[in-house]
């Protein structure tokens, strides 16, 4: 039974008494026409990856069928093919299995950016149906409590959030109309070193980006028990007591 399986095979490769010369034309052809089939099914499978990702896996797998069928094709046709035909072969075939495998890498890669910006739009329509406000990439939360700084920043924090720092004159001037004349606390700092200001969320501080009020920052009182650590707003930043109770502004960046 295997010798008739290989027979059956080996067959497709064999015409009558034909001339080595023509048997090496057919199995060039055949290859040649594989080959065709399969660059055909990459650029398919590039369109596909642009229209429709959950089609991938399965042209995936006709493409690897077809390159299955090339390398069983270069095997059994080695036997009537000169060994330079034979070699430009092998290497077009490795040109296009290495083609093939960057674009598996790129599908897969495609596929977990999708799933990933899936993920961050479910999470802003959270935040959004939660009653928080976008703008600019961002979402914010408009306390009406009033707590001290720590507490409002804990409470940030238990959202996956930080009280808000303040990046550009727009973001400062959209905050101003939110607040409405009323102080709130931001996420800006310097309780670990006197006078070294810092964001609680990590963003660096730009003094040019600043907006403190005429003559602040002060640490007005001046005893340990009274420094002005933390900072809030109603149109200008001021450095006040960490323990005072201000309504708060929390923030989250989805640009």
């Amino acid at each position: 039974m295997a010798q008739e399986i290989i027979y059956a095979n080996t067959t497709k490769f064999e015409v009558g008494a034909s001339s080595p010369s023509r048997k090496r034309d057919i199995s060039t052809t055949i290859i040649v026409t594989l080959l065709t089939l399969l660059l055909l099914l990459l650029a398919t499978s590039l369109i596909a990856m642009a229209l429709l990702y959950s089609q991938k896996e399965k042209k995936l797998q006709e493409i690897e069928g077809v390159m299955e069928k090339i390398r069983t094709s270069l095997f059994l046709s080695n036997i009537s093919l000169s060994p330079a035909e034979a070699s430009e072969s092998v290497q077009l075939l490795q040109n296009i299995s290495e083609a093939f495998y960057k674009i598996q890498t790129h599908l897969g890669n495609v596929s977990a950016s999708k799933t990933a910006i899936q993920n961050r739009h479910r999470e802003l329509l959270a935040f959004l149906s939660a009653g928080w406000k976008f703008y600019n990439g961002s979402v914010y939360f408009l306390s009406q409590k009033a707590k001290p700084w720590q507490e409002a920043e804990d409470t940030c924090r238990a959202q996956g959030t930080h009280l808000v720092s303040i990046t550009s004159k727009e973001e400062m001037e959209y905050l101003v109309r939110e607040a409405r004349n009323q102080p709130f606390w931001i996420g800006l700092s310097d309780q670990n070193t006197e006078g070294v200001w810092t964001w609680v969320d990590g963003t660096k501080y730009n003094e040019k980006l600043s907006f403190w009020g005429q003559g602040q920052p002060d640490n007005w009182h001046g005893a340990p028990q009274h420094e002005e650590d933390c900072v809030h707003f109603t149109k200008h930043w001021n450095d006040v007591s960490c323990t005072y109770n201000y309504k708060w502004f929390c923030k989250k960046v989805f640009s």
